[in-house]
């Protein structure tokens, strides 16, 4: 089946042209679907050089932690008070003498250090190379030993997700671990990396940078040669660049879903001594970080590819259009119409089709898929439903996405769909299979109820194709529960495309006021169709939220808190709700979270 795919304004009638619940609306032949030195506490003790002033430098290269008790090699360094450079037969002389290397070009392999940030760093093969200039270049490949519970494109998938959903930064963690257990210069290091990624991540681009951040890595200094080296090799070492990295995939793990955990990520710095007045001053400059890139997100081995990026970018602006041109539909011509464009915009993907697709729900390309405009891009039913999911979502009409075994027809085996409330009521709405040359192309798996069933046994539906068995599985029915109430209970009331109650539009924090101690004002915009506000709190980072107030009039948009701990910050969240014909809440969805600290 091939159908072109273009996302253009088409009238409502255009759209409920092609099905309605009654006519055909979409039946498939198949479906399944640190520091140890010390520093020196201001600048003014740092003569600058000049004219005159002896100095000496060499260079280092560390790919993630380098050994503390590593032998490095001095290239230039003072001795006496004299600048003394050492050639390149020298270095060897000196290694010999000093170090125990006999050899200006070593390689040494499988050396572990597992002191880093409670982690295992293997370094895998530490190279040392002696320059044409008499100085020596150091190369260590470190690899960190952990387990990577999420893959890259799972990682991919929520950080997609941010421009489907337009995440505000305020519902993300409140919890840092950065900002918990790492010192206030790896803080600033922390800090500048967390930027940097999260801008790549966004844009793409080389994934080599400098740290221009002022780490005070300066100090006062009586060593010279192999001593020095391993005095500034260990200055560098309290760093603890791979604590700092392991924060930063706690912290942004989506933002980093380009970044290739298991390789080797390479640091390398400069240093410097300048002696003025008699002191020996060393400077570390010039530090870099280059981060791997995973094959799926690199154009090369350092630069993620932003076009991934900009398909999930392009994809979310699609479907937003799709909204927008129905926005002021009814209920029911809303649901059908996001019936008919998903299966307009998108074939189903048969080469796909496995028993053991049971495993694999939470391709994060599925939804990105539907609206990409592609016609080679081609889903499964995970596509269909979460799409429809989306659209929903955006749209205030309460649907959910549930997973188990569908049979009948051509075939059997898991599948995804999903059920739509009305008025406390729920129906079934298997968009992948009321799509054209599908079981239930005709309408009888969209918003129809079952012939027969339970949430136990599994519920069938009639088809002119025949019976249709669907059966949801054990994760499905843990998360929604199986009582009365639950969602999955399908009722056997016919769907009513003339009545639907209109849930009230999602709240918007305008602002929360400290002016008064101890008492917070919150600030709200009014919702469309609001009968009443539910305010939810949490105190400080790690609590829950908590019901603190009920607001009994859709026109209240003010509420102050009073009673709060001094110095507390508290994160708000609110919801709007209305009443169905039964008399039940119907609630929005939650405004974004705000957060103020009590004065």
């Amino acid at each position: 089946m091939y159908r072109r795919k273009s996302f253009i304004s088409l009238s409502l009638s255009l759209v409920l042209a092609a099905g309605t619940l009654t006519a055909p609306i979409l039946a498939a032949d198949e479906f399944t679907d640190g520091m140890g030195v010390e520093s020196l506490s201001n600048t003014d003790q740092v003569p600058s050089a000049e004219n005159g002033t002896e100095q000496e430098t060499s260079s280092a290269k560390n790919q993630g932690k380098s050994n503390a008790d590593a032998d490095f090699n001095a290239t230039v360094f003072t001795d006496g008070g004299e600048n003394k450079a050492i050639s390149g037969g020298d270095i060897a002389e000196f290694n010999s003498a000093d170090d125990g290397i006999t050899d200006s070009n070593v390689t040494d392999s499988s050396i572990t250090d597992d002191t880093a940030a409670g982690n295992d760093f293997t370094v895998t093969e530490r190279t040392i190379q002696e320059l044409p200039d008499g100085s020596v270049h150091v190369t260590e490949k470190v690899s960190l030993n952990t387990d990577i519970s999420s893959n890259n494109d799972e990682l991919f998938g929520e950080y997609a997700n941010q421009f489907f959903y337009e995440k505000d930064a305020a519902t993300a963690s409140a919890t840092s671990i950065g900002e918990s257990v790492l010192s206030g210069v790896q803080q600033a290091l922390y800090e500048e990396m967390k930027t940097k990624v999260t801008n790549i991540a966004a844009k793409g681009g080389s994934t080599k940078f400098k740290i221009t951040s002022d780490l005070g890595l300066r100090w006062q200094t009586s060593a010279s040669g192999a001593r020095l080296e391993k005095e500034v090799s260990q200055t560098f070492d309290n760093l603890d660049t791979d604590k700092v990295l392991s924060c930063l995939r706690t912290d942004c793990p989506y933002e980093l879903y380009w970044y290739e955990k298991t390789a080797n990520t390479e640091w390398s710095y400069n240093y410097s001594v300048s002696v003025s007045g008699g002191k020996r001053i060393v400077r570390i400059t010039d530090l870099e970080v280059s981060m791997p890139v995973c094959n799926g997100y690199a154009s090369d081995q350092y630069r993620v590819d932003a076009s991934m990026v900009n398909i999930a970018k392009a994809s979310a602006a699609n479907a937003k259009q799709i909204v927008n041109e129905f926005k002021n539909s009814s209920v029911t011509e809303k649901l059908v119409a996001y019936k008919e464009m998903i299966c307009y915009l998108t074939d189903y993907n048969d080469e796909a089709m496995s028993d053991s697709y049971a495993d694999g729900y939470g391709d994060p390309w599925q939804l990105i898929w539907v609206f990409d405009g592609d016609d080679s891009t081609q889903v499964v039913c995970e596509g269909y439903s979460k799409a429809f999911q989306y659209l929903c979502d955006l749209s205030d009409i309460t649907c959910y996405t549930v997973t188990g075994d569908m049979d009948g027809g051509t075939g059997a085996g898991p599948h995804m769909w999903n059920i739509v409330e009305q008025d406390g009521r729920y129906y079934m709405a298997d968009i992948t299979n009321s799509d054209k040359g599908t079981v239930g192309e005709d309408g009888d798996l969209f918003l129809n109820t079952p012939s027969y069933g339970s949430v136990s046994k599994g519920y069938t539906y009639e088809t002119e194709s025949g019976n249709i068995y669907f059966k949801y599985d054990k994760d499905t029915r843990d998360t929604y529960g199986t009582g009365a109430n639950s969602v999955l209970q399908m009722t056997d009331k016919a769907y009513d495309v003339d009545n639907n109650t209109v849930k009230p539009s999602k709240p918007v924090i305008s602002g929360i006021s400290n002016k008064v101690a101890k008492r917070l004002t919150i600030s709200w915009k009014k919702s469309q169709n609001a009968k009443g506000y539910e305010i939810y709190r949490r105190a400080g980072t790690t609590g829950s939220y908590r019901k603190v107030a009920t607001i009994k009039s859709g026109n209240t948009v003010r509420y102050t808190n009073t009673g709060l701990r001094k110095g507390t910050k508290y994160y708000y969240r609110i919801r709007a709700y209305s009443y169905n014909a039964l008399g039940k809440k119907v609630y929005s969805g939650w405004s974004a979270v705000k957060n103020k600290v009590s004065r």
